[in-house]
């Protein structure tokens, strides 16, 4: 198998070519070698390269930045999508790409299905939601991935902020009334391919198995590192100095990919833990 993977120097892209590593002929492309909101550029990777399956790791995650940068959030979430689809659509190449919970308006008291409808509330979430119906207008053959809370070894994330942030004593304010569920990146990765396996096509969620929120979470990383907890305080969002409106429950149901892959996700207590003995060299532990 021949795979392209766009944004692969980020959060994702990095394990995606880990797990793939020995099995397909990768060319892992990041944004300097590959600028996915020009279309040609995107016609001329897919042509040279000729992959079986492009995964499209490249996207604007910076949620709250997106708030007032809308427009180059647009562009490289919705167009940059639309260029990579085509390309894969031209070429006969099976395109994955990646969803998030923050399409959805939180007003769910279950977990979300694929087939629920959208009403994103911030613009993140709406250029995320533009950028699936960009995948499925283009038509071509395509595997999207909905997931949320993503954190790993490549670069920052919350878990990371909140053991620096303890380490250097500060009060940590963080909100109690948003519920997800952790999504270890690696954990991820392997999903992707595992469904490919599987031959799945169309929408399917993935993230950890259970549910907390954002206190929950730091309250298990502070007590798992063997760090105070005097210092955490539990907060609702509008109390907190963030611009996006954020879902306040996002859990995804996992059903779907149950049924496709025969496996469960792992609990989101279990993938944090690894990652921890991960960063503990670091000093991300005890």
């Amino acid at each position: 198998m021949r795979l392209l993977i766009t944004g692969g120097l980020g959060l994702l892209g990095i394990e995606i070519g880990r797990v793939f590593e020995g099995s397909a002929e990768i060319r892992s492309t990041d944004r300097e070698e590959l600028d996915v909101t020009d279309p040609a550029a995107c016609r001329r990777e897919v042509d040279g390269f000729r992959p079986d399956v492009v995964i499209h790791c490249a996207a604007y995650t910076a949620v709250d930045r997106a708030e007032s940068d809308a427009a180059f959030a647009n562009l490289l979430n919705v167009e940059g999508t639309r260029n990579v689809a085509r390309a894969c659509r031209e070429r006969g190449a099976l395109m994955v790409t990646f969803g998030t919970d923050y399409i959805f308006d939180g007003a769910s008291s279950r977990p979300y299905r694929e087939e629920d409808p959208a009403n994103p509330l911030s613009v993140y979430g709406k250029t995320k939601w533009a950028a699936e119906q960009a995948l499925r207008e283009e038509g071509g053959d395509h595997l999207l991935v909905r997931t949320q809370w993503m954190f790993g070894p490549a670069g920052k994330n919350f878990i990371r902020t909140i053991l620096e942030k303890s380490r250097r004593g500060e009060t940590l304010r963080v909100a109690s009334d948003q519920v997800g569920c952790p999504t270890f990146s690696r954990d991820l990765a392997g999903a992707v391919r595992k469904l490919l396996e599987a031959g799945a096509r169309g929408t399917v969620h993935f993230s950890g198995e259970g549910e907390t929120s954002w206190f929950g979470l730091a309250r298990y990383v502070l007590q798992r590192c063997g760090l105070p907890t005097g210092s955490l305080f539990a907060a609702k969002t509008r109390d907190l100095p963030y611009p996006a409106p954020r879902p306040a429950y996002g859990v995804l149901s996992k059903e779907k990919y149950r049924a496709i892959t025969g496996v469960s996700p792992r609990p989101w207590e279990a993938s944090v833990g690894e990652y921890l003995e991960m960063i503990a060299p670091e000093g991300g532990t005890h």
